[in-house]
């Protein structure tokens, strides 16, 4: 068996019955599971969208498949067992085969295929035996048209893509010229820019989001944008208000409706915020009872005051936020299907700080310029400091960022704040988290503002010292001082020695 032709004929020619009856089965079986990936193989080879184009070590033509055929014009039976040098110059320009066994090594060249007049990239590699000569070459055959069609394409989308997100940063850019946004991140363009096609449809919408991340913002930026941007919005934390209470202050209420209400009775927030726009944020914190009657308010455009016996109607624009998994809460029957529905006709999600790393640094200089002009400094950050906020993963977002550079303005000794600045706010900013465990964001900012304060002091002795060396007025230090210590009941015996000379 010279090459594959004979390796073909070879096998069509056994009689794998006859070996059977001579008591070879190995052999036999052996043979069968040959023929079988042969086979597989073969057709692979002629189904290939690429054309092949298989020599010997000497240019002895052994296979092409279908795609070289349609593609160079010249059938398999016409040089089948021909030198490639007959076909050089006569069927094709050149031949990457002769340059591979020339040269021992891969070579891609352009072909021309004289009888179809197309154009072709030529991929030859030559395959070695054991004695490092070359027994066979593998050419591959792409196309030239095609590949410049496919690159012609590609480049066609790009500029389609390119075009897309100018178009949607330029929308966007024109409304958040507006705002009080400040948007650098090609993610967060996405998201205004879908903002910017709901504003003015005075649809529900629903902003998701991870705490911090500036769902109010959002929703404000929508309603400025909006029809009613000259009417009232009136934002109301579900979370923060009690379970009690909330159905009241949302709907209102009727003289006489309970004990200790005002005689006249109070509107809610819908009856305030009629012809406006109202912001319910942490929505996922609504009772129950109270969803039912939100939901009745969005179908039906009326309200019932608690205690009230009629319906008053309202034209209010909804926009709901949460950081939680509403459509997980209506699986666990905490949240009501029809709510989340009614809610959900618009779907807004903010990606968190730490998947839009390009608004870091422009956030940073704008929560800097804005500390600067409030405590009337002139702080600024190192390039390192720049780097080590974008490396940061921000898990309290966008509010953390501000947080952290409010605390640095106030709290670095230098006019320039380094890394050593945000290492020390970071390793403290985690030492809180471990000691206080699972609690809010502005419970384990306040015991860090308390800590800095008592080290401060610790370190200047007097509160007049400790002021000025935070900056702040000795009188706003110490009225701060009581609140933290009252609220958290913390040991600051060192620390009120000297509260008599305030």
């Amino acid at each position: 068996m010279n090459n594959l032709l004979d390796f073909s004929r070879y096998n069509k020619a056994l009689n794998l019955e006859q070996l059977k009856s001579e008591g070879i089965d190995a052999v036999a079986d052996e043979l069968a599971y040959t023929r079988e990936v042969y086979e597989k193989l073969s057709a692979i080879f002629e189904d290939s969208q690429d054309g092949f184009f298989i020599t010997d070590g000497e240019g002895r033509i052994l296979k092409v498949n279908k795609a070289y055929e349609e593609m160079s014009g010249i059938k398999g039976e016409e040089i089948l067992g021909k030198n490639v040098r007959e076909l050089e110059g006569k069927l094709i320009s050149y031949s990457a085969s002769l340059i591979t066994i020339q040269s021992g090594k891969p070579m891609t060249i352009e072909q021309t295929f004289y009888r179809t007049g197309r154009k072709a990239y030529i991929s030859s590699t030559p395959i070695f035996d054991e004695d490092g000569n070359i027994s066979m070459i593998v050419s591959n055959t792409r196309d030239f048209q095609m590949i410049e069609d496919l690159r012609r394409e590609l480049t066609r989308k790009n500029e389609q893509v390119l075009e897309y997100e100018e178009r949607i940063k330029t929308i966007a850019q024109q409304n958040i010229n507006q705002s009080q946004l400040l948007v650098n991140d090609p993610r967060m363009y996405e998201t205004i820019y879908k903002a910017s096609k709901v504003a003015d449809k005075d649809a529900t919408v629903l902003i998701q989001g991870e705490t911090g991340t500036g769902k109010e913002m959002l929703a404000n930026f929508i309603h400025q944008n909006s029809l009613r941007k000259d009417k009232i919005m009136l934002c109301l934390n579900c979370g923060a208000i009690s379970k009690d209470l909330i159905e009241t202050e949302l709907f209102g209420y009727v003289g006489g409706a309970f004990t200790g209400g005002l005689p006249k009775g109070r509107p809610g927030y819908f009856e305030i915020a009629d012809g406006g726009t109202l912001f319910l944020d942490e929505i996922g914190e609504l009772p129950f009872n109270v969803q039912m009657k939100l939901l009745r308010t969005l179908q039906e455009k009326e309200i019932i005051r608690v205690g009230a016996g009629k319906p008053k109607k309202v034209d209010v624009r909804v926009i709901a936020a949460t950081n939680r998994d509403l459509m997980q809460m209506v699986e666990q029957n905490e949240f009501r299907a029809d709510l989340y529905y009614r809610l959900n006709v618009v779907n807004i999600e903010i990606p968190p700080l730490r998947e839009r790393k390009r608004d870091i640094v422009p956030l940073a200089n704008l929560f800097l310029k804005r500390f600067n002009d409030k405590f009337k400094t002139n702080k600024r950050l190192s390039a390192y400091s720049y780097k080590m906020l974008e490396d940061y993963d921000w898990p309290g977002n966008v509010r953390e960022l501000k947080n952290t550079i409010e605390k640095m303005v106030i709290l670095s000794d230098e006019d320039i704040i380094s890394v050593a600045d945000i290492k020390k706010e970071e390793s403290r900013f985690h030492v809180e988290q471990q000691e206080i465990g699972n609690v809010n964001l502005k419970e384990t900012l306040e015991r860090i503002e308390l800590k800095y304060i008592k080290e401060y002091y610790e370190q200047y002795q007097t509160l007049e010292k400790t002021a000025a060396k935070l900056g702040v007025n000795i009188k706003t230090l110490s009225r701060r001082k009581r609140y933290l210590e009252e609220k958290y009941m913390l040991d600051e015996t060192d620390f009120n020695k000297n509260n008599s000379q305030i």
